[in-house]
C-alpha cells in the first residue's frame, strides 16, 4: 500500500512540475485532488483497541466455555482478530470439544499446544493436549498473558470454573473484562452465594465485572424474578461494588446444540442464524466491542 501512495505521489509532482495552461476548470478539478491527496496522506489511522476478558462460569456448567467459544467466533467475523484459550497445564476442553487432532492447522514448536484457525484466519483458538504437564507461576502467568496479547487485537481466556484457582486469580487481575457466568438452575445459584465467601477477585475488581444470565427464558425475565436474582447477588456486594445483570442469553435450541457438538463444531459454525443470540456479549455499557 504505502509502495503506491509512493509512486503515485511522485507521478503526481512530475505532472504538476510540467507546464501548460489550464483552463479554470482544470485548476479547481486539480487542486481538488491535491486536497484530496493531501488528506489521505495525513489522515490519522485509528489504533487498534486492544483488550482481554477472562470468562468464568460461578460452577460447571453453567456455559462460560460455550459462550467466550460462540462470542469469540462472532467477534472474529467481523474482521477482529480473536485469540481463544485456556490456562496452560489444564485439561483442554477445546480438545476433545472442537476434535483437535483432526482439525488443529499445526503445533508450535517445543511445545504440546496446538492452534486451530477459524472465520478467515481471524480466530485462532490454541489448544493444549491431555498430556501437557505445564504449570504456570505469577510471573509465568503475566509472560504467557502477555505473548497471546501480542499474537491478536482481543484475547478471551476461557476459566471455565476454575475462579477459585490461583492463576485464574492472577489472569483476572490482569484482565480488562471478567465475564461471570451463570445458569438458569437458581437453587445452586443461591447455594453458592449463601456457602461461598465472597471472592478477593470479586470485591477487587468490580468495575471490570460482568454478569452474564446464560439458558435464560422469558419466565425468568420477568422482573419479579429478576429482583430475586439481583438480591442473591448483593449477598456478595461489597460498598464499591453492587452489580446488576449485563447481558441475558436466552437458552438455545437443543437439537441445533446437540447437533453441534455431535459434530465437533462451534454452535455458530453450524447455524450462522443463531449470532443475534449472542450479540448482548458483544454490546454493553462497560465496553462496547463492536
Amino acid at each position: 500500500m504505502f509502495q503506491q501512495v509512493n509512486r503515485f505521489v511522485t507521478q503526481f509532482r512530475e505532472l504538476e512540475k510540467r507546464e501548460y495552461a489550464r483552463s479554470r476548470e482544470e485548476e479547481r478539478l486539480w487542486q481538488s485532488l491535491k486536497d484530496k491527496l493531501s488528506a489521505s496522506l495525513t489522515e490519522e489511522q485509528p489504533a487498534a483497541v486492544r483488550r482481554c476478558i477472562a470468562v468464568t462460569g460461578l460452577y460447571a456448567q453453567a456455559g462460560a466455555s460455550f459462550l467466550a467459544a460462540n462470542a469469540s467466533f462472532l467477534l472474529a467475523g467481523s474482521g477482529v482478530s480473536v485469540t481463544l484459550c485456556e490456562l496452560p497445564g489444564t485439561a483442554s476442553y477445546y480438545y476433545f470439544a472442537l476434535d483437535c487432532e483432526r482439525r488443529a492447522h499445526h503445533r508450535f514448536k517445543n511445545s504440546s499446544a496446538s492452534v486451530l484457525l477459524m472465520q478467515s484466519n481471524h480466530l485462532r483458538i490454541l489448544v493444549d493436549t491431555p498430556l501437557s504437564n505445564e504449570s504456570l507461576t505469577p510471573t509465568d502467568t503475566a509472560d504467557w498473558l502477555l505473548r497471546m496479547t501480542k499474537e491478536s487485537a482481543t484475547v478471551v481466556i476461557d476459566l471455565s470454573s476454575r475462579w477459585k484457582e490461583e492463576q485464574a486469580v492472577r489472569v483476572m487481575d490482569l484482565a480488562d473484562e471478567i465475564w461471570v457466568v451463570f445458569d438458569s438452575d437458581l437453587a445452586r445459584f443461591t447455594r453458592l452465594f449463601l456457602t461461598e465467601e465472597t471472592p478477593s477477585w470479586w470485591e477487587k475488581h468490580g468495575e471490570k465485572i460482568r454478569l452474564i444470565a446464560n439458558k435464560w427464558n422469558e419466565y425468568l425475565s420477568r422482573s419479579a424474578i429478576m429482583k430475586k436474582v439481583e438480591g442473591t447477588i448483593s449477598l456478595w456486594n461489597s460498598e464499591r461494588f453492587a452489580p446488576g445483570i449485563d447481558a441475558v442469553i436466552p437458552l438455545i435450541d437443543s437439537e441445533k446444540t446437540a447437533a453441534a457438538q455431535a459434530k465437533a463444531s462451534l454452535l455458530l459454525e453450524l447455524y450462522t442464524e443463531e449470532e443475534h443470540r449472542f450479540l448482548p456479549l458483544l454490546h454493553s455499557e462497560k465496553g462496547r466491542m463492536l
